[in-house]
């Protein structure tokens, strides 16, 4: 079927189909001439993409969702469900507050975390801020309801407030050589931790990541890989030197419980990795073997 079918058929446009290809999405097949040519798997495929879009859900989530069986689509279709629930309670009760602001006219009890956005905004350049931002974006849509959590968010805008990292050049450089725009790298960031969102939630796909962990050890041991990971394990020394790991991320679980439940599922899932293949990371980030 050609493109001119494809598109009256689905009533979409061509340049939405080249969208969906640039993504990765649809994989086309061109003849010798250079048309593509759609197979009724492709015309599926397309129409799965196009109402998955219509629950606006993320290309990220998409791409990923395409992979699965019935039954997995099902289950990632409700946890994107559930996390949506909880975003729109947290909208409603904002419109709540909003609402007892405009009526009382009182300060002291509002609050909000965009003071978390603006100052980390301030202190940590582009792009580096928003793979930042993106981690920890999920989990600032709460309210502070004790003094537990007052003093955690007091410890997280100091933090951010003193915070000056000297990006290393290195990793400035391997940037830079990547050509790699803001854009794509917001977006390779945001599938990362869709990634290990996904992770904590699919069992099956833990050895399939353990082969991956195998496979960064052996590159590890080769003098070109050593070289080319260099400038990300300096960049996380200089993040632990700063107190990134002893302040912030202990001030994070105190904030928000999701955040907790989250970053303690994550160091199980390294634990686990790490004793099942005899492995640590020395204080370098370099992968050991016991």
């Amino acid at each position: 079927m050609k493109i001119q079918e494809v598109c009256s058929q689905c009533h979409v446009t061509k340049k939405a189909i080249y969208y969906y290809e640039k993504q990765q999405l649809l994989h086309v097949y061109k003849n010798q001439n250079g048309y593509r040519e759609f197979s009724d798997e492709d015309v599926q495929r397309l129409k799965e993409i196009m109402l998955y879009r219509s629950w606006s859900i993320s290309i990220a989530d998409i791409r990923y969702l395409l992979d699965l069986d019935i039954d997995k689509k099902k289950d990632y279709l409700q946890q994107i469900y559930t996390q949506r629930q909880k975003e729109l309670s947290y909208q409603q009760e904002s419109l709540k507050q909003l609402y007892h602001f405009i009526e009382s006219d009182n300060t002291e009890d509002s609050f909000s975390l965009d003071d978390i956005y603006q100052i980390m905004s301030d202190n940590i350049p582009q792009p580096f801020f928003d793979m930042f931002y993106e981690h920890f974006l999920p989990y600032l849509h709460i309210h502070i309801r004790t003094q537990k959590q007052q003093n955690a968010y007091d410890r997280i805008i100091d933090f951010w407030d003193h915070f000056h990292i000297k990006i290393p050049w290195t990793y400035r450089f391997l940037m830079w050589i990547s050509k790699t725009n803001q854009k794509q790298l917001k977006q390779v960031w945001h599938d990362v931790n869709v990634y290990k969102n996904q992770l904590m939630n699919q069992e099956d796909a833990y050895e399939s990541i353990k082969q991956m962990v195998i496979k960064n050890y052996e590159l590890q041991q080769k003098w070109w890989y050593r070289i080319l990971s260099y400038p990300n394990r300096q960049m996380k020394i200089r993040l632990r030197d700063s107190g990134y790991y002893d302040i912030l991320i202990p001030a994070m679980c105190e904030l928000s419980d999701e955040y907790h439940q989250y970053y303690q599922q994550l160091m199980d899932f390294n634990q686990r990795v790490c004793q099942e293949l005899h492995l640590y990371y020395d204080s370098k980030f370099r992968l050991i073997k016991k």
